[in-house]
């Protein structure tokens, strides 16, 4: 018999067997579930996936300890820090987020067990909220929505996005879906990855550079995205040199990781005028803390950490884990398989 132990917000309904045992008869789905909190991921993101604060993790039953103790696989965003004990005879993790930076996926891989990420599963819906967070500002829709509150009828007029720059930092399944609706706006798209060497190209890209080339690349960039992994390379990569290497005016968007930005000088930056707008979608601290300057910080745009849409998500991942475990099963490669 083949375990599945399924720790997701949302519980798989019976299809998802259906299609497992149709791969494999013996596949046995179990809805264990196991949710830590924004607050406690953002702890582990800094430290590679182990909690080393004191923090509420939730606690663990009965039944879901007799499961974990027999599963061979977990579909999860969430791995206790004791999971060598908790789940001894672990084959496989599949991940339904793309960051693997708060499981502890170095842990995992050291002891023999096979992490998949869940990359790509909500990289159309974050491309969407990113384009609709740069409009809002380039074409002053919070202020449209200021004056009809007010009932006040003033005339002001947006840029156009036709021409402009965009440099996208991390190009990965989330860069590559903003990167297809830059170019229907128009833009010359820039993408950053790490990998990148000279004379590389992709679909939908201007320029496709290495993450060594970022310093001469940020003066170019009337907007800029962020979407990186955690790193120990890219915590506070966007510093008061970074800004003020930046475009005067830049659009500063960040849907990657909060530990990124050192938050005290993007608010220097906002104040001066260096950064036209900040939209974060993650913060260093999840929730921002009530007396955070964050949140009176001048042309700053928050959201909690909510870009991504749910609609589609349980239907994209239930199919990432179907086609990976038919992978899994033959000995084949697995999607977006990680290694450490």
């Amino acid at each position: 018999m083949t375990t599945i132990a399924v720790t997701l917000p949302f519980p798989p309904d019976d299809s998802v067997e259906r299609r497992l045992r149709e791969i494999d008869p013996s596949a046995r789905v179990v809805f264990t579930p196991y949710q830590e909190s924004m607050e406690v991921r953002a702890e582990k993101g800094k430290t590679g996936g182990r909690l080393e604060v004191e923090l509420a993790v939730p606690e663990i039953s009965a039944e879901v300890r007799a499961v974990w103790a027999e599963a061979d696989v977990l579909v999860t965003i969430d791995t206790p820090d004791d999971h060598a004990s908790l789940l001894p005879n672990l084959r496989w993790v599949q991940a339904a987020s793309a960051g693997l930076d708060h499981l502890d996926a170095d842990g995992l891989v050291g002891r023999g067990v096979t992490v998949t990420s869940g990359a790509g599963l909500a990289a159309n819906s974050i491309a969407e909220f990113a384009f609709a967070r740069f409009l809002q500002v380039w074409k002053h829709l919070r202020a449209f929505d200021e004056q009809q509150r007010a009932r006040e009828w003033i005339q002001q007029y947006g840029s156009e996005l036709t021409g402009r720059t965009l440099l996208i930092v991390g190009h990965g399944a989330i860069g590559r879906a903003v990167a297809r609706k830059a170019k229907a706006f128009d833009m010359y798209v820039i993408a950053v990855r790490r990998s990148a060497k000279p004379g590389d190209a992709e679909d939908f890209v201007d320029e496709l550079r290495p993450a060594s080339e970022l310093a001469e690349l940020l003066p170019r960039a009337d907007a800029i995205l962020s979407c990186l992994p955690a790193s120990e390379a890219t915590v506070g990569l966007y510093n008061a040199s970074t800004f003020a290497a930046m475009k005067p005016g830049v659009l500063f968007q960040n849907v990657g990781r909060g530990p990124h930005v050192v938050e005290e000088d993007l608010i220097v930056a906002l104040e001066s005028g260096q950064v036209g707008a900040a939209l974060l979608d993650v913060t260093r601290l999840e929730p921002v803390p009530e007396d955070s300057p964050l949140w009176d910080a001048p042309n700053m745009y928050l959201s909690p950490h909510s870009a991504v849409s749910v609609e589609r998500y349980p239907e994209n991942t239930w199919n990432l884990l179907v086609e990976n475990f038919g992978r899994w099963r033959a000995g084949e490669s697995l999607s977006n398989h990680y290694v450490a």
